[in-house]
């Protein structure tokens, strides 16, 4: 069955006996809580909702703002709308800035409203490979591994098997890999979305990449292509496609509300306050007002702002490189200099092909909806390197060396120790594990056929940091994008490929004209990487940030989710995973999320 509510939301969270949410500070003022938290995104509700229901006082301080009848927040299909809406003011939309220090022209993707990214997203649901998730484990982090995270990810999960017609049209679920009574809905589109073409991209994809299609996307040890389950369920009632976010599923419902849990809005936390080396609180106030609170936590500070959020919380506390604090007059509580660095997304881009006009007519293949990534197809090193360029995967290793070095000189990672460890289990998932290194989405929009596609193990790193003490200052974010040359390979044959689908004999009744943009057919390698560079942007996949990793190694937290050096203080979002994902972020978050609250509980 489906997660329903019976009242409307801005009703059933003000009733006596609920999860109070409020923008009004004084309504806390003078309140003790057993856990605050920053940050009322993914891993904030989730660990939230598990700490109140054992009865434990939790205040979450929420940036933005609370919006549970917004139509394009329930209807998956408007998502768009909302990234881009100033009234709303629901998404963060940061700077990237470049080596050289220049504003890069694509903005940056975050969640800033109860429910945080998961209200503004892509929704698309798929997991982990388990050699991946052992790969965390590896990195000195015991009871991380695939055994210990696929529980929690069933715990999350209530997935709705397709009906007849929708296998018809090619979708199919492998219950095996899939939980089916957790609080996230996930589901196919009602009705699927562009069957005709998704039959087509299969079959391209075959051809091009020889990646047979296979029933589900998170049944894979590797390679796959497959149709897209999202986080969304179908509400008849409303004749849509609904958006199943973190606040939908654990927040909004009537038997999650909480009498034990608070959700202040519209406040940002500064910074964490500390007696000595113990989190005793957080300083929070309203951007709007500049007023600033302090608020007390009788048992721990939980971060959980997220991969671009948690970093500039720990420096404005005096948490990071000692070097970076001391230069903003900041005093120093704990050195750690891995704070901000390992910074890591998927850089991605686009090629499209023109329809004919009877295909563009045609609803199988041009269906007019806007749910993202109707099919994707994962690749490994051996789809896109042939025997011919060995040499190249040969390669990874013998400049490790060489690139642990440069990722320390660009101030990416904290030394050569840690460089050189997790470069190398990411090669290892490259190279040995034969993980996916690419992913391509086969979209179809009015008139145009277009291909998604991004490296997916980049080894590339960058670094996020605050430039200023300033309670609600901007972090610098510096993505260093395609900075490793085996990452700029990758996209450079990944997009000859994509564009090598469109001309096959799959497609050529209904595409008229094949280069629609992009490099011509006769251009050089130098104007494809030129071409790659520049219109590459970010999947919003952003992790690494405060990495569980040894200490020695530039982490920011152990196995326990605790920040080095400190008492009463663990990071619970995205920003502890190491090393990047070959699947959508969401499902991981979330057992990341059930575990941290599991480790809270069990403290």
């Amino acid at each position: 069955m489906f997660l329903r509510f019976s009242a409307p939301l801005a009703l059933l969270v003000a009733a006596a006996g609920a999860t109070l949410i409020t923008s009004d500070a004084s309504v806390v003022s003078g309140k003790s809580y057993d856990y605050v938290i920053a940050g009322a995104g993914l891993s904030g509700i989730v660990v939230a909702n598990k700490l109140s229901k054992h009865g434990f006082s939790v205040l979450v301080i929420e940036a933005g703002k609370n919006l549970p009848d917004h139509p394009a927040i329930i209807d998956a299909e408007r998502l768009s709308e909302l990234k881009d809406d100033p009234a709303t003011d629901c998404n963060w939309h940061y700077d990237a800035i470049g080596d050289n220090g220049t504003v890069l022209p694509v903005k940056i993707d975050s969640g800033k409203c109860v429910g945080g990214s998961t209200s503004i997203n892509g929704m698309v649901w798929f997991r982990p490979t388990t050699r991946e998730m052992d790969a965390l484990a590896d990195l000195g982090n015991p009871g991380w591994d695939a055994a210990s995270l696929i529980p929690y990810m069933n715990e999350t999960e209530r997935n709705h098997l397709p009906t007849e017609e929708q296998r018809a049209d090619g979708a199919d679920m492998d219950p095996s890999v899939r939980g089916f009574d957790g609080q996230v809905n996930v589901s196919f589109r009602t009705p699927i979305s562009v069957p005709g073409t998704q039959r087509l991209y299969k079959a391209a994809i075959e051809n091009v990449f020889g990646i047979p299609a296979s029933a589900d996307l998170s049944k894979r040890d590797g390679r796959v292509s497959a149709s897209t389950t999202s986080n969304i369920y179908w509400d008849a009632e409303a004749n849509i496609n609904h958006r199943s976010s973190a606040a939908f599923a654990y927040i909004y419902p009537e038997d999650q509300q909480r009498d034990d849990l608070t959700i202040l809005t519209e406040h940002i936390v500064s910074k964490v306050v500390f007696s000595g080396e113990k989190a005793t609180g957080v300083e929070f106030g309203s951007i709007e007002s500049g007023e600033l609170y302090t608020m007390d936590a009788e048992k721990e500070v939980l971060l959980a702002a997220g991969a671009l959020g948690s970093p500039p919380i720990l420096e404005r506390s005096g948490v990071g490189s000692q070097a970076l604090l001391e230069a903003l007059n900041i005093s120093v509580v704990v050195d750690l200099p891995g704070v901000g660095l390992n910074l890591q997304d998927q850089p991605g881009t686009s090629l499209s092909a023109l329809l004919t006009q009877a295909a563009a007519a045609n609803s199988s293949l041009v269906d007019g909806h806007s749910l993202f990534a109707p099919l994707i197809a994962l690749a490994n090193i051996n789809d896109l390197f042939d025997s011919a360029t060995n040499g190249t995967t040969d390669g990874l290793y013998s400049g490790l060396s060489e690139r642990a070095e440069a990722a320390v000189a660009a101030g990416a990672l904290a030394n050569i120790e840690g460089a050189t460890g997790l470069l190398k289990r990411a090669i290892d998932l490259i190279v040995n594990d034969k993980q996916p290194i690419a992913e391509l989405v086969g979209e179809s929009y009015p008139s145009v056929l277009t291909a998604i596609f991004w490296p997916l193990i980049p080894l590339s790193r960058g670094h996020m940091h605050i430039n200023s003490s300033h309670p609600f200052g901007r972090p610098v974010i510096t993505p260093r994008f395609f900075t490793d040359e085996f990452d700029v390979d990758t996209g450079v044959r990944l997009a000859k490929k994509a564009r090598s689908l469109f001309q096959t004999e799959t497609f050529e009744d209904i595409v008229q004209v094949v280069e629609l943009n992009g490099p011509s057919s006769n251009a050089t390698e130098s104007e494809w990487v030129e071409w790659l560079k520049e219109t590459s942007y970010g999947a919003s996949h952003w992790l690494g940030t405060a990495s569980m990793i040894p200490r020695e190694w530039g982490g920011v937290v152990d196995p326990e989710l605790k920040v080095y050096g400190t008492e009463g203080l663990r990071v619970i979002d995205a920003s502890i995973l190491p090393l990047q994902l070959t699947a959508h972020t969401s499902p991981m978050v979330y057992a990341v999320a059930h575990k941290a609250a599991d480790l809270i509980l069990s403290a």
